[in-house]
């Protein structure tokens, strides 16, 4: 290490996990990243200097059915081993550990097997059970496709928010349909008639984009 900052490679870095000072400086040598201490955190755990580094990759793979007209919180059961500061509590409570700002954004795999059009609506809900958690001007509506020559209707949901969170703050996703047999479909991988990987009910990422 030498010169006004620690220089360092990024696996001297990891390997020796230092807590820097508060407000010292440390640089890796190959990429010019630069962490700032705060006294009290290691290396490994420090975030990025200028990128949060928080976030949160969460899915379920199991298909959801919810009766109609009744607002009911979509799980998320399944999640990336590489989550930092984001995470799943009770399978549906998006969880931050620390105040900022962060970009929501779900993916829903809808299906239909009936023979007329149904909705879904989904919303998002902030530290609460009830109505009174719910997100203003959060909700979309999605329609979905009638069942067609046997085969169920399939819709794909896709909506982003931007939200200032408090540390420890969580946010669940709700959905409701018009009627049962509207719902989150989830499918197993499967060879025929054409190999594909398995099909998430529900995939949903969370990424602090700023402080706050």
């Amino acid at each position: 290490m030498s010169g006004p900052f620690k220089v360092n490679t990024r696996s001297q870095w990891a390997a020796q996990n230092p807590v820097l000072m508060a407000g010292e400086p440390g640089l890796e040598s190959q990429t010019g990243n630069l962490k700032i201490g705060d006294g009290r955190t290691a290396w490994n755990t420090l975030p990025y200097f200028s990128s949060p580094a928080n976030w949160g990759s969460f899915w379920d793979t199991t298909s959801q059915t919810a009766t109609a007209n009744t607002p009911t919180t979509i799980l998320l059961r399944k999640n990336d081993l590489d989550n930092r500061g984001i995470k799943v509590i009770s399978d549906s409570r998006i969880t931050v550990d620390h105040t900022g700002i962060y970009s929501f954004t779900f993916s829903i795999q809808f299906s239909n097997s009936d023979a007329q059009i149904h909705d879904i609506n989904v919303w998002l809900r902030k530290n609460d059970n009830g109505a009174s958690g719910n997100v203003a001007d959060s909700d979309s509506k999605f329609s979905i496709i009638s069942s067609h020559g046997g085969t169920p209707g399939n819709v794909i949901g896709t909506v982003n928010f931007i939200l200032k969170l408090a540390a420890a703050d969580y946010i669940e996703l709700i959905w409701a349909t018009t009627n049962a047999a509207a719902y989150i479909h989830a499918e197993a991988a499967a060879t025929s008639p054409f190999a594909h990987p398995g099909i998430p009910g529900i995939i949903c990422t969370v990424v602090q984009v700023a402080s706050a």
